[in-house]
């Protein structure tokens, strides 16, 4: 092996040490983007996710949630009283980051498991928040009954007019509340009537119901319920009297009868919820003004005449000007 004197070995190690100096330095890896975890949302609704009004369009906003706002979901149908504590607890066990109970009649179970979970965000819809880690969106009825009110005021002949109700619960009263100062605008004196059937779902009860009303000289029959409504629109469809229907254009229940609908989404409701677009601890309504086209509007069939509809639709801008104030269930 050639040796070289030491000087020599020296001054090319030295020349080594520089060069590597000169040259460029290691580039660092940058630090991984942290992942961020899909959150998972778990509903349970009170009847079907098929029923074409509460819970289906309950359904449609937690799909649209996913769609948009990328979170993981599932949910649970059919969900009654003796089963919710459960059904609320086992998604908390589960591991699901958000669950959202559709239905005010769910407000006294999910309070109670939102207080087991405080690391858990609960939602609520038709109803109040009560904790710190639960929000609440909450459809006005009141609004939606008033128009309804207004309508059926000015499209009766006997001067008799229902509400047809599945439960009593605070929505439900909001309604009354707003059916009758609606019904009470128009200068008749207008019977109001309000009556629970004691369920959302039970449509021969809804038709019996309606019969019985129509049987007592009501005219106009609105609502708030769920699968039922079918049976309360066929009866005025069957007997000759007119209908307000709820959520959605309900002129294919009863094509005779239907001369308008109040129109709300609670499919909005649950999409707010999901997204997590709700402060916690708070509750926020949907009204009138509500952005986006997901407030409360109104639908006309051809069955109203031009002149009344144009009498309600100027009583709904004066609800969106503020210049007509009749409450809100939460202030916004």
């Amino acid at each position: 092996m050639k040796k070289y004197p030491k000087i020599v070995l020296a001054g090319l190690i030295l020349l080594a040490l520089i060069l590597s100096a000169c040259g460029p330095s290691a580039t660092e890896a940058p630090p991984a983007a942290p992942v961020e975890e899909t959150k998972k949302v778990a509903a349970v609704f009170p009847g079907v996710i098929t029923d074409q009004s509460w819970n289906q369009f309950g359904y449609e906003g937690l799909v649209k949630a996913e769609e948009e706002c990328g979170v993981e979901i599932a949910y649970s149908e059919d969900v009654f009283q003796d089963e919710q504590l459960e059904v609320f607890r086992n998604y908390a066990a589960e591991g699901y980051d958000i669950i959202i109970a559709h239905g005010g009649e769910y407000a006294d179970s999910l309070d109670t498991v939102a207080k087991e979970y405080p690391d858990l965000y609960f939602g609520l819809t038709s109803g109040e928040a009560t904790t710190t880690n639960m929000s609440a969106t909450i459809l006005s009825y009141r609004q939606m009954a008033y128009l309804a009110g207004v309508l059926a005021c000015k499209m009766t002949e006997t001067n008799h007019v229902a509400y047809v109700l599945g439960e009593i619960l605070p929505t439900g009263d909001h309604g009354v509340e707003g059916w009758e100062l609606g019904v009470a605008t128009c200068g008749k004196d207008t019977k109001a009537t309000s009556m629970a059937l004691g369920s959302w779902s039970d449509v021969a009860k809804a038709r019996e119901a309606g019969l019985t009303l129509i049987a007592e000289d009501a005219d106009v029959l609105y609502h708030l319920l769920d699968t039922a409504d079918a049976g309360l629109i066929s009866a005025a469809e069957d007997e000759g009297v007119w209908a307000i229907g709820l959520y959605r254009d309900s002129s294919s229940l009863g094509p005779n009868a239907i001369i308008g609908s109040t129109l709300g989404s609670p499919g909005a409701m649950i999409y707010e919820l999901a997204c997590e677009h709700v402060e916690r601890g708070k509750t926020v309504p949907i009204y009138v003004n509500t952005p986006g086209g997901v407030g409360v509007s109104m639908h006309f069939t051809d069955l109203t005449p031009d002149d009344i509809q144009q009498e309600v639709n100027d009583v709904f801008e004066q609800l969106k000007s503020g210049e007509l104030d009749i409450g809100l269930e939460v202030e916004p």
